[in-house]
């Protein structure tokens, strides 16, 4: 059995700066990562429309830059969404920059996104399947999917916990319908947001169910668990479990410096953790943009919040369902116009 550990920082942690560090920053987190034996290190984004952003890509000639000449025994990772990036525009792997692409998709997009997959790894590129929302999925529609994904045999397979709705029982479940039915040769990926504060512990739970079945695994996490709303897992707390409880040798110490090097001082102007709006979101299995835009928006209190996003169809609370486009937020107007209504 094999455990590996894949740090999101930079580009879950990109989201709540609009996808821009400055480069000293991006440096600095790689090196710590690296100096720390942290297995597999996120970039940034794959998109097709580049901006300007500093962690934001158009291939893996742009990601160079980032890329020291020491690497120790750590992998580079792109990361691009389903809908937002062309295999067109991806390059042949070169090995001169990241070498594993991670691909995310929406449910009703998996079709397309299996293809995509294929060709990215005809690329030359160890691909990670990371299908969003995995408590979204029907046991017959996972099935459906990771037959696909069997025939196109990937480096990994991800349990995504796109809105942190995920309790301990949901992962047990989900992980052994994924254990049973997916190819041995795959790794069983993690990737949770800490709305209902259980992203370690879900990280925990899928370790020690790996273990039991002998199936290599990788787990997302990030420093001092930045990313976006919630945040993430904290790369510290799974290093500290992996090295007291599997014999890892992941150097603790050097991720406390850059922690507090690079990650503390942004949380004196950058707000990400557990609260009791991103519990909403985790509770109602909805999208983190419902409740900053009815926040910003509305003024809603927190039973407010809780109540209009409640009121909507659960599709609708994702943000994925039909004429509910990103930027879009005619949907959520309305619902909270019809719960205002109500009360009156």
């Amino acid at each position: 059995m094999s455990i590996q550990i894949s740090d999101c920082t930079i580009r879950d942690g990109g989201y709540l700066t609009g996808k821009n560090f400055p480069p000293e920053f991006i440096h600095g987190v790689i090196d710590g990562l690296i100096r720390a034996g942290i297995d597999y290190v996120e970039t940034g984004f794959l998109q097709t429309q580049v901006n300007g952003e500093s962690i934001v890509y158009h291939d893996s000639k742009d990601v160079r830059k980032y890329i020291p000449s020491f690497k120790g025994n750590t992998e580079f990772v792109g990361f691009c969404d389903n809908s937002r990036y062309s295999v067109e525009n991806l390059d042949d792997c070169d090995g001169e920059s990241f070498e594993n692409l991670r691909i995310s998709f929406a449910k009703h997009e998996w079709r397309e996104a299996i293809k995509f997959c294929a060709e990215a790894k005809a690329k030359g590129y160890y691909v990670f399947v990371q299908p969003m929302d995995a408590p979204g999925y029907t046991d017959e529609e996972r099935k459906e999917l990771i037959f696909a994904v069997n025939e196109i045999e990937p480096e990994a397979f991800a349990i995504v916990d796109t809105f942190g709705a995920m309790h301990l029982e949901d992962l047990y479940r989900i992980f052994k319908n994924v254990d049973q039915l997916l190819d041995r040769k795959i790794k069983i990926g993690l990737h949770s947001h800490n709305n209902l504060h259980l992203s370690c512990a879900l990280a925990e739970q899928l370790i020690m169910m790996a273990e039991e079945t002998n199936r290599n695994v990788a787990i997302d996490g990030a420093l001092f668990g930045m990313g976006r709303g919630a945040g993430n897992a904290c790369t510290e707390q799974l290093v500290n479990f992996l090295n007291t409880r599997y014999g890892k040798h992941y150097d603790l110490p050097v991720l406390l410096d850059t922690i507090e090097k690079y990650i503390i001082p942004l949380k004196q102007t950058i707000y990400w953790g557990y609260d009791i709006p991103m519990f909403i979101c985790g509770s109602e299995s909805a999208h983190v943009d419902n409740i900053y835009y009815l926040q910003k928006n509305m003024n809603c209190s927190y039973r407010e919040l809780h109540e209009v996003i409640h009121s909507m169809d659960i599709e609708e609370r994702k943000r994925y369902g039909a004429n509910y486009s990103k930027g879009d937020f005619t949907i959520l107007q309305n619902a909270y116009k019809v719960y205002k209504n109500e009360r009156k």
